[in-house]
């Protein structure tokens, strides 16, 4: 009894691959449809005069970039679960994850990323002031926690 629960258990680590896989498919499905944007984008630019003005284009730009970050970050999370779950990849050095925690940095890093590109493509649309000031002030909020949560944890 004993044996076979922990031969279950131990094949249980299979399940990550559900993630694994889950996670992979994301980031190619949101690099193609950045690829796509991009491509869009260029066709937009080219055929129609609308589009040649810098704060449509630069908007799109950015959520051309939004999308490839989004890619980024599934893909940064599938290498992740693989390698801590799994085995080990060949990677670079600042790919490698070895725990949990190195994990939920690289992600952090990541979504303060994100929110900056969000941030700056609400500052180039610039619908309300007082609007855009609060959620720069929540964006800075939650990229200030994130910061101080892993500086913190370093020592």
């Amino acid at each position: 009894m004993n044996l076979s629960f922990k031969y279950l258990i131990q094949l249980s680590r299979k399940i990550a691959y559900i993630p694994v896989i889950s996670l992979f498919i994301g980031a190619l499905f949101f690099s193609l449809y950045g690829a796509y944007q991009m491509v869009e984008m260029i066709s937009l630019f080219i055929t129609h005069s609308l589009y040649k003005e810098s704060i449509l284009l630069s908007t799109k730009a950015i959520t051309v970039m939004d999308n490839f970050l989004l890619s980024v970050i599934l893909y940064i999370f599938a290498i992740g679960l693989y390698e801590l779950f799994i085995g080990s990849l060949d990677v670079p050095e600042w790919l490698r994850i070895n725990n949990i925690d190195q994990l939920k940095s690289k992600l952090a890093s990541v979504i303060i990323l994100i929110l900056a590109v969000t941030f700056t493509k609400r500052v180039v649309l610039w619908e309300k002031a007082l609007d855009t000031l609060f959620f720069g002030l929540a964006i800075g909020i939650v990229m200030g926690v994130l910061i101080l949560y892993y500086k913190i944890k370093e020592h």
